[in-house]
């Protein structure tokens, strides 16, 4: 179905002929928006500047929470200026944006989780610091083909509207839109894989590591990732809808549904991960820094110089 809301037409300079969002976005949904993600912006910012050893990941966080509040701002000014098309490509910009920092998060978490870990490197199916390269560069790629996508289908429906040619059509916009949050699924289902291998494997390791080693909470934490990239996964079943829809269908024009499924779970994300923070499952009694007790690097760097010690003696006595 084609879209049918008001029209606005000609447009001024620098309106849109129509509602690009395909509906009014609400005062309500800008202000929680804004509001919320300010808020547990003070939270990760408080665990950035209080905790060493996890200022990586809660400073991806926060600095994600910044910027979904400015694009729930523009979705807030879009409220006042129906047809602005500049903030409608800024909301759609910033809060998409903002997940490409959440996700990098989630990867970053599970690397720091593994460093603390005996043999933590051999834990993962892929190199882990490859696999941190990697998935980021691919989830840039897909949220730029979502943000490339949106935004065409907008410029095809404006042209359609004043009689102009669109750069893309339509249905080539949508399928743009769709690869992008199909291949990003995919992405988070092959991550969750091997979040589940490294549970299954780090169970062998902790069975056979020293109970006095200080070890990080390797299975609660690989449960957290696990239970976000599901809240995220579920974010882009939602857009995949949208996008297997068509442009301004249904699942597309009602603001509904994109305060559930993809409002809350991109919040409940970042909320988890302020309630229950990275350091609780790495430095479980503290940073390494600031104990005496023998943690898993140093036990492993121990039985290491003490083979080699061994080694030497040997020798010597021979």
């Amino acid at each position: 179905m084609p879209y049918n809301g008001p029209i606005n037409n000609p447009p001024a300079i620098g309106e849109a002929p129509f509602l690009e969002y395909g509906y009014v976005p609400s005062l309500a949904m800008g202000i929680i928006g804004c509001m919320t993600f300010l808020l547990v912006c003070g939270l990760q910012l408080w665990w950035f500047v209080k905790k060493r050893g996890t200022r990586s990941v809660h400073g991806l966080l926060f600095f994600a929470c910044i910027i979904e509040a400015l694009g729930y701002g523009a979705r807030l000014y879009t409220h006042e200026h129906q047809f602005s098309g500049m903030s409608f490509l800024l909301g759609i910009f910033l809060i998409q944006i903002a997940t490409i920092l959440i996700s990098a998060s989630i990867y970053k978490s599970i690397q720091r989780g593994l460093k603390y870990m005996p043999n933590g490197d051999k834990l993962s199916p892929m190199r882990v610091r490859s696999m941190l390269t990697v998935f980021i560069i691919l989830d840039v790629v897909w949220v730029l083909m979502q943000i490339a996508g949106q935004y065409f289908w907008a410029s095809a429906q404006a042209a359609e509207i004043v009689n102009a040619t669109p750069m893309f059509a339509i249905g080539t916009s949508t399928v743009i839109f769709l690869s992008g949050n199909v291949l990003q699924a995919i992405t988070i289902i092959i991550i969750t894989v091997f979040c589940y291998v490294i549970l299954k494997r780090s169970t062998k390791v902790l069975a056979m590591t020293s109970p006095e080693t200080i070890v990080p909470h390797i299975k609660p934490l690989m449960a957290q990732i696990m239970i976000s990239l599901g809240l995220f996964f579920i974010r882009l079943l939602i857009r995949i809808a949208e996008g297997a829809q068509g442009a301004y269908e249904n699942a597309a024009t009602h603001e509904i549904y994109f305060g559930i499924f993809e409002y809350l779970p991109i919040f409940a994300i970042v909320l988890l991960w302020a309630i229950r923070p990275l350091h609780k499952f790495i430095f479980p009694l503290g940073h390494p820094k600031y104990h005496t007790q023998e943690t898993a690097q140093d036990a492993t760097t121990s039985s290491v110089s003490g083979s080699g010690l061994n080694a030497v003696e040997h020798g010597a006595k021979a």
